[in-house]
């Protein structure tokens, strides 16, 4: 008889610093695109519902335009991945809205090409 398999858990490349200066960046491009302080969007409050919804955006947003795990995003965040399911499903359910619809097409497009110009490093001119 064989031995019964083993379930090899491999935990999410997550680079913390890097993730959080590009969380930083997208929560920056929502808080225009919302006209939502940044500010109020970091705040941990659930009081505002603005900055909660743009909050649930900013995470969408990571989560499909960098295609990051949501246990990455959650990390990035500050939140538990159960939190950042919820906001994707909560803002795919708005999408219904043709406004909001666009304005996630354009945010989705603005983001898709940073994280690897955010990669790199440094530049030599010489």
């Amino acid at each position: 008889m064989k031995a019964p398999a083993r379930l090899t858990v491999v935990p999410p490349v997550v680079q913390p610093v890097e993730d959080r200066l590009r969380v930083r960046l997208v929560i920056e491009l929502v808080a225009l695109a919302l006209d939502v302080p940044s500010d109020d969007i970091r705040s941990p409050s659930r009081n505002n519902a603005r900055a909660a919804r743009a909050r649930q955006t900013a995470m969408y947003l990571a989560y499909v335009a960098w295609q990051w795990p949501l246990a990455r995003v959650g990390e990035a965040f500050g939140r538990d991945r159960t939190t950042v399911g919820h906001a994707c499903r909560v803002i795919e359910d708005l999408r219904d809205d043709r406004r909001f619809d666009q304005t996630l097409d354009r945010l989705e497009a603005a983001l898709a090409g940073l994280p690897a110009a955010l990669e790199v490093k440094s530049v030599n001119f010489a």
